[in-house]
């Protein structure tokens, strides 16, 4: 079988990113895989896309801002995009599309007559549901949402990460979906937890590419509390700024300006060596996301015994056991996760708890028996319908 895979882009490690990365390795075993995207950067993203053919376009630059040179550029821009896609369609048995592609391409994909396969970890901020529920309507997120629902009305199937987006889907586009649950990488390099670093000081942890429902304010203040009461903590956040650069300095000013620079150190996107010291100097990890849709860092950091407090407006709940493998909190709640912190400090037994269970809950949760394999099932049940 001859599978395209479509991302918008590769220039980040983000969890969409290591999903399709997990995909497309358990799919060229057997099959003949190629990824089209319009920016890849081998130094932003997982390194291990440089194993596969990986097609991006020669897009012409704008030389200013004039109206009439935006306008020439796009148009130049959409005509090479269309021939390569349409070259790499003609020599594909499927498509799958991951999360949020741009009309141009959705457009040049449904009128080609190919089968077609669409995962949907976030619906499009126009749609106003999830992180974008309670926005303001808009003339242009009305338009998008029409054209949107017209570009993937002959969509074959639709796959998503969690239980939530799939009544999203039935919500906004009146289409069923199949859940996959995403899998988690065994990291070998990360150190199994079993207790504290240090009863005097807590480590805690948090990772995401920098966006709002990340609500990493809220884990500010629990710092701020944290040191009004004279506990000794330092708090490592990981994970792009790049992606939304207000909110990454509205958070940065945040620790300035209530004088938490010394507790609170913001790393940014890291290489696999940070990311492996930061795992295992950690006490605590903490994903506290506003209507995130799953949460692939949560059972990454469960996989070698870190304890996790997680909110409940996160979808990886849907596999978690509250005060067993995980503690689930209002996203919100200062005090609330001021008083986790503190249990997992104070009660060693809970620690040991919490972290034995989601060391051992996460060896089941492997990508090829949660996502891969159900997906290669998916492709060849509409290559059979032909």
């Amino acid at each position: 079988m001859k599978i395209l895979i479509v991302i918008n882009e590769l220039n980040i490690r983000g969890g969409t990113h290591k999903q399709t990365l997990r995909l497309c390795q358990y799919l060229s075993k057997y099959n003949e895989v190629k990824i089209y995207t319009r920016i890849y950067d081998k130094d932003k993203t997982y390194p291990e896309f440089a194993d596969f053919d990986i097609i991006t376009p020669d897009f012409k630059k704008r030389k200013n801002d004039k109206f009439i040179n935006k306008i020439v550029t796009k148009l130049y821009n959409h005509k090479v995009e269309k021939k390569i896609i349409k070259n790499l369609l003609a020599d594909s048995d499927i498509v799958n599309i991951h999360d949020c592609c741009s009309f141009a391409i959705l457009n040049i994909i449904k009128h080609a007559n190919k089968k077609v396969v669409l995962q949907i970890n976030d619906m499009p901020q126009y749609f106003l549901v999830g992180n974008a529920n309670g926005k303001n309507d808009t003339i242009k997120n009305k338009l998008y949402r029409k054209l949107y629902k017209f570009f993937t009305k002959n969509v074959d199937e639709i796959t998503v990460n969690v239980t939530k987006n799939k009544e999203v889907v039935k919500k906004c586009l009146n289409r069923g979906a199949h859940v996959l649950y995403c899998g988690v990488d065994v990291n070998k390099s990360l150190e199994k937890h079993i207790e504290m670093h240090d009863n005097k000081k807590i480590n805690l942890f948090s990772s995401g590419v920098f966006f709002p429902y990340r609500n990493y304010e809220t884990l500010v203040k629990v710092v701020e509390k944290l040191v009004k009461n004279n506990i000794d903590v330092h708090l490592d956040i990981m994970g792009s700024t790049d992606m939304d650069k207000e909110y990454a300095n509205f958070i940065k000013n945040m620790i300035d300006d209530l004088n938490l620079n010394e507790y609170i150190k913001v790393w940014g996107q890291v290489d696999e060596g940070k990311y492996v010291e930061l795992h295992n100097n950690a006490d605590i990890f903490l994903f506290i996301n506003i209507n995130q849709s799953w949460g692939l860092a949560v059972f990454e950091a469960m996989s070698c015994g870190l304890p996790v407090i997680v909110s409940n407006s996160v979808g990886a709940i849907e596999l978690l056991d509250n005060d067993e493998n995980s503690i689930i909190v209002d996203p919100e709640n200062v005090d609330e996760v001021y008083d986790k912190i503190m249990k997992l400090k104070n009660d060693a037994t809970y620690y040991e708890k919490i972290s034995d269970n989601a060391y051992n809950i996460v060896k089941e949760f492997s990508w090829d028996n949660l996502y891969s394999s159900k997906m290669l099932e998916i492709f060849e049940n509409i290559i059979k319908e032909k």
